[in-house]
């Protein structure tokens, strides 16, 4: 398919260190003619294709040529240079043209090539059989994004309804418990918005800086919710005991406040089943932090209700008691959150999936001793690092093709796994 040339001279892009990209178009692509021709015999279809030139110290040492079609490029050839195949020139090539891809608001790459090896190789950056074709879905992870702001939108909306209503019915029906939960609801607020920049940031692609993504900005954004319910709480209940000891609690709430703390179970309840479900679908840390900070809001409406009935019909020292009850609740909620999210952050090691890769190495392979497995996760995906022992007599190509097949097979039955980093050990005699 013929691609029409640029107006504008060739884009460079600085990739750090001495590399350097070009996307060449058109006409353009004729001066590197020569160089193609040192580097191999197959030529890109000239005027035809869009290439991609991977340059150090001013020498091309590989290429992407690929076409335009509609919201998709077709690959027609990767090249890098055999003395560079082997120090991530190929990675960071395809790294740079899938980011060009997507500011070119492409949504698919096809390679047409037919080249088993560069199948092999595109297969290791999410690139899956399809139809007959390879091809990779530049914006899989797009209905994640989408699912997360979806929830997180909603989420302010609910809870800058839930304050207004709640800290005005609170002061008109003269209950402290109720206002004390429509200012929990207005923090929330303030944690829904930071998780979704943490859900923003943490979707940005892996760059040079950042070789291993951004995703642990969810875990980040976990901790300081987790810090937001735990200020929460200690506000809540410092308020709560300083009214107890003064004895400030002669008002009796109106009745009508219940039903505004009923309406908050209802709806925080909700909000809790729906963040918690999209949470665990897409493995979004600081989503599920929010889940759980919903529950404990539904904990603090519920006994806002019974603090509200027992201050009606009995005492009303019990709205103040309740409000004590629901701070120390809120505290603990938030103090579990910063725990659990930490564990991620300090690349807690969790034995169950671990012996899942163990079992699952054993039974598909020949390989006799697999040792010192790490995980390290990073939102919703996995690193993974392990140590296989072949024999000693097996050729470093062969014991290669062992590794990068089972590499490959993981990453293919395992979804969460990003990326595998096998070491390569001779069995013991």
């Amino acid at each position: 398919m013929y691609i029409e040339e640029r107006e504008t001279s060739p884009f460079f892009y600085n990739y750090g260190g001495v590399k350097m990209y070009k996307v060449l178009c058109g006409e353009e692509i004729k001066k590197y003619t020569n160089t193609f021709k040192r580097m191999e015999k197959l030529l890109p279809k000239l005027n035809e294709a869009e290439c991609i030139i991977l340059e150090e110290d001013k020498e091309t040492i590989g290429y992407i040529s690929a076409w335009k079609e509609d919201k998709k490029y077709k690959i027609e050839n990767i090249f890098i240079r055999k003395e560079d195949r082997y120090k991530s020139a190929g990675t960071k090539l395809i790294n740079f043209f899938i980011n060009h891809s997507k500011k070119n608001g492409k949504r698919e790459i096809e390679y047409v090539g037919g080249e088993q090896t560069v199948i092999s190789f595109l297969k290791k950056y999410r690139f899956k059989e399809k139809d007959g074709k390879i091809v990779l879905d530049i914006y899989e992870d797009s209905k994640r994004k989408k699912d997360g702001f979806a929830v997180v939108i909603s989420s302010i909306f609910l809870n800058i309804f839930l304050a207004v209503i709640k800290i005005f019915g609170g002061i008109k029906g003269k209950s402290n418990a109720l206002l004390a939960d429509g200012f929990n609801s207005l923090s929330d607020v303030a944690s829904s918005t930071a998780i979704l920049l943490g859900i923003h940031f943490s979707n940005m692609p892996e760059d040079e800086d950042h070789p291993y993504g951004h995703e642990k900005i969810e875990s980040i954004i976990g901790i300081m919710v987790g810090i937001f319910v735990v200020i929460t709480g200690v506000e809540l209940g410092k308020d709560a005991v300083i009214k107890l000891l003064n004895k400030d609690y002669t008002a009796i709430p109106n009745f009508s406040t219940i039903y505004l703390a009923m309406i908050s179970i209802v709806v925080k309840y909700g909000m809790y089943f729906y963040k918690m479900k999209i949470g665990k679908a897409t493995k979004n840390t600081a989503l599920i932090a929010d889940a759980r900070d919903s529950k404990s809001d539904v904990l603090s409406s519920s006994g806002v209700v019974i603090g509200i009935l027992l201050s009606i019909y009995v005492s009303p020292i019990f709205d103040i008691i309740v409000s004590i009850i629901v701070a120390g609740l809120i505290l603990k909620e938030g103090i579990s959150t910063i725990f659990e999210v930490s564990d991620i952050i300090l690349d807690r090691q969790e034995e169950d999936f671990i012996q899942e890769i163990e079992d699952y190495i054993y039974h598909n392979t020949d390989i006799k001793n697999v040792h010192d497995i790490y995980m390290r996760r990073s939102g919703d995906k996995i690193f993974l690092s392990l140590h296989i022992r072949v024999d000693k007599n097996m050729t470093v190509y062969a014991s290669h093709s062992l590794a990068d097949n089972l590499e490959e097979s993981i990453m293919t039955d395992f979804k969460e796994v990003k990326e595998v980093m096998i070491h390569i050990d001779s069995l013991l005699d």
